[in-house]
């Protein structure tokens, strides 16, 4: 075996990604710095020699007392390990980690000082990564990553509690292992709890550090365990969750054998030890005049095999690459060697000793001699596996997040065309009832159903709002809305409700309100219905106030305050948290005393977000609630009133018989596949055009067939129906009427609840829109709309 030439470790370090430096303590004046100091700084080598405090000048301001602190304390310690912020020459910030020690003589005076700085930016940033993930794969990463249970350091998991106690949570089994104390009599337990006053008081100490400090942090700690004192190098990681850090997860590396390793040390080989313990996977060192290479103890346990790790064939690191990437990479080295260039990078597949392969960066240098001749090659080696298995987490839970809000709304979906198509008959059914010769009593009993019906339908909108706000479906549409006519069309909606109760409804419009503002009229009477709603049905005397006024104006735009002042039973505000979790109730008594689903606090909180604004509350149990919030809106010149924008209908049930109108007697086609839709629907129309012609078709395909033999006069068209939907027979029956100039009008028929299905109609043809349950009095406007106004 040939001795490696002497320049082979300065060439070594020139390869490093890392910076090496070596300085007299305590005036820390550079002796060594490597070269790869310009790349991580941007400055030469000379600027860090010629005056020993302009390094210094490289630190962020904001660190400079961490690495001051941990130079005074390098003396008693030897050692230091920090991290800490640097601006480059060219103003950029990064975050390196700087690991060093003092140099003694035999006599314990101190030598020197020499150390090694690693650019740790790209860590951190993937810490932000997982940080600004969805709420699903935040879940995800805390069962599958945070835990690390196939980890071989200890790994640790500490919650934080509200009252900023730390309770131990989990450990996995390299941290049983390595201590001697099991999941069972850690588990929650507090750090006082498990090592007493003395000892646990640093420890907790170091965990409201890392809380400070919002980031990870690294140290050095030697705690007495069951299994023996050993010393331990601890990184600590905030968690956090819905915007507060609720965990700390802990690394601890058993170092107890390094430590005396590194003392056994000769003063020679110190350094360079130091280098090769804390660099990356590896070095190696390809010499091109005979085609071996030589190997690092790190690498070589890892890529190795049973034999020595000098002058190596260059094929036995060929033979380590993985089969998908042995071309490209061959294919790319020789690029490199007919090209001038002297560093690179590359990442590909490699074949550890076990025989599994692993994701590895090779940083690479090549040397050439006094004739520009490439004579060798050194580089150092990073394992990417875990990063890699990272991503693919991430990756994976990201797809199955977005799978599940998929089903979540397909389910919701047909459910609301599920639930909606019995209702149509049980509530249409109902009103057509109502309108016959019945007894008082007989009458009372259909209201009832009547009621039930439209409270289970209420139920079933709210559930789908709450679906389309969580998946973020939900979207505003920005309409000019005369601001007084909206909220006063609301307040009347509650009017005979608060008489019934006796409540005193009130609504006070300060003067100096605009007429018309840009919001979305749907949205801000669905808020202003629900906290309205709520008052009255929690108050039982007194009186309720809503009241809108201007709080400030910035050019065109308008702070408006909507508040709702009640007398009611008020609010427990040591339960006020529950109020917006969705199917929850600041009390369980009052689910049974008031009914309710929970979900509309939860759904007029979002609705208010989605406005860029917040739901504030004040209450007193026992003396009532005020629920309040700002827009800020734009002012406009016009607008339109609220009876343009909800097209507002008589849709109460009028008890008295039905008027004929025996002049109608058009021809309509039904087209549904539901047996007891089509009849609701037939007595519907009968009842009041006795003189019309109605068919019906099963399907889509069987309407497109009756179009073709005779077009009738308007047709009613169910959307969810087998062998051809609803969109379907639009479209085919548009494509026969394109050389026609009259074109039949076609009216959806839906049980479902989205606006997409309406807008969907629309553009596959469809002339008008009903939802199911049918009103009869949306179904009769609609029909004189389209046959008695000749409309199209």
């Amino acid at each position: 075996m040939r001795p490696p030439p002497p320049s082979l470790e300065k060439q070594i370090l020139s390869a490093m990604e890392e910076v090496i430096f070596s300085a007299t303590y305590p005036e820390l004046e550079i002796i060594y710095i490597s070269p790869s100091a310009e790349t991580l700084t941007g400055y030469p080598i000379d600027y860090f020699t010629e005056k020993h405090e302009n390094w210094k000048n490289l630190i962020h301001p904001d660190d400079r007392s961490i690495v001051e602190t941990a130079l005074i304390s390098l003396n008693a310690d030897d050692k230091i390990r920090i991290r800490y912020r640097i601006q480059t020459k060219n103003n950029k910030i990064k975050f390196v980690q700087c690991q060093g020690r003092l140099i003694r003589d035999e006599n314990g005076k101190i030598l020197r000082f020499d150390g090694i700085i690693a650019d740790i930016s790209e860590l951190l940033s993937l810490q932000d990564i997982i940080k600004n993930e969805t709420g699903e794969i935040k879940q995800l990463l805390l069962e599958n990553n945070i835990l690390f249970n196939g980890s071989q350091d200890s790994m640790f998991l500490i919650e934080v509690m509200d009252d900023d106690k730390f309770v131990i949570r989990r450990i996995n089994a390299a941290y049983e292992k390595s201590t001697g104390i099991n999941q069972s009599s850690i588990q929650g337990k507090t750090p006082i709890d498990l090592l007493g006053e003395e000892l646990g008081r640093p420890v907790i100490k170091n965990y409201q550090n890392v809380l400070k400090a919002k980031t990870t942090i690294t140290y050095e700690e030697s705690i007495p365990m069951p299994a023996g004192t050993k010393i331990w190098t601890t990184a600590l990681t905030p968690i956090e969750v819905d915007g507060k850090f609720k965990f700390i997860v802990g690394a601890s590396k058993d170092i107890t054998e390094q430590k005396r390793a590194e003392n056994a040390l000769k003063e020679s080989n110190e350094r360079y030890a130091l280098i090769l313990e804390v660099s990356s996977d590896g070095w190696f060192d390809w010499d091109f005049v005979t085609n071996s290479v030589i190997y690092s103890r790190r690498w070589w346990l890892e890529f190795g095999n049973d034999e020595k790790s000098e002058n190596v064939p260059i094929d036995y690191w060929k033979s380590l690459i993985h089969p998908d990437d042995y071309d490209w990479v061959t294919e790319f080295l020789d690029n490199i060697m007919l090209s001038q260039r002297e560093t690179f990078e590359f990442s590909f597949q490699m074949k550890k000793r076990k025989g599994n392969y692993a994701h590895v960066l090779s940083r690479c240098y090549i040397q050439r001699d006094s004739s520009g001749n490439k004579i060798r090659m050194v580089g150092s080696n990073s394992d990417l596996t875990e990063t890699k298995k990272i991503e693919y987490t991430l990756r994976k839970a990201k797809e199955m997040a977005e799978a599940a809000n998929m089903a979540k709304g397909n389910f919701l979906a047909n459910m609301s065309h599920e639930i909606r198509t019995p209702l149509n008959g049980i509530i249409g059914f109902t009103e057509l009832l109502l309108h016959s010769n019945l007894t008082e009593e007989q009458k009372e009993s259909l209201q009832n159903i009547r009621l039930s019906g439209k409270s289970l339908l209420s139920l079933v909108n709210q559930i789908l709002d709450f679906s389309k706000i969580d998946s973020g479906k939900m979207e505003l549409e920005l309409i000019s809305t005369d601001l007084t006519d909206l909220v006063q069309s609301t307040v009347d909606l509650f009017k005979i409700s608060a008489a019934s109760k006796a409540i005193h409804l009130k609504l006070n419009l300060d003067s100096h309100l605009p007429k018309f503002v840009s919001l979305d009229p749907l949205r801000v009477r669905q808020v202003l219905s629900n906290l309205i709603g709520n008052a009255i049905k929690f108050t039982h005397e007194g009186e309720v106030i809503v009241s809108v006024k201007p709080i400030k104006q910035i050019e065109e735009f308008i702070d408006i305050e909507f508040s709702i002042l009640d007398t009611g039973i008020g609010i427990d505000l040591n339960s006020k948290t529950k109020l917006f979790d969705s199917f929850s109730q600041a009390d369980t008594s009052i689910t049974r005393k008031y009914g309710g689903t929970g979900l509309g606090l939860t759904i007029t909180s979002e609705l208010i977000q989605k406005m860029n604004s917040q739901l504030h509350i004040e209450s007193e149990l026992g003396k009532g609630s005020k629920f309040s919030f700002i827009l800020s809106l734009q002012v406009n010149a016009t607008g339109s009133v609220s009876s343009n924008l909800f097209e507002e209908k008589n849709t109460t049930t009028d008890e008295s018989v039905i008027v004929e109108n025996d002049q109608l007697q058009s021809d309509i086609l039904i087209v549904e596949d539901n047996d007891l839709n089509k009849k609701l629907l037939s007595k519907m129309l009968l009842k009041r055009y006795p003189c019309i012609h109605l068919r019906f078709a099963t399907d889509g395909a069987d309407a497109v067939r009756q179009f073709q033999l005779k077009i009738p006069d308007l047709i009613f068209m169910d959307l969810q129906m087998p062998i051809m939907d609803g969109y379907t027979a639009t479209i085919e029956i548009r494509k026969l009427e394109k050389d026609t100039h009259k074109k039949t009008p076609i009216v959806a028929l839906t049980a479902g609840a989205f606006f997409s299905v309406k807008d969907t109609a629309i553009e596959s043809g469809m002339n008008d829109f009903l939802t199911k349950p049918i009103s009869t009095a949306d179904l009769y406007s609609t029909i004189e709309k389209w046959l008695l106004s000749g409309r199209m």
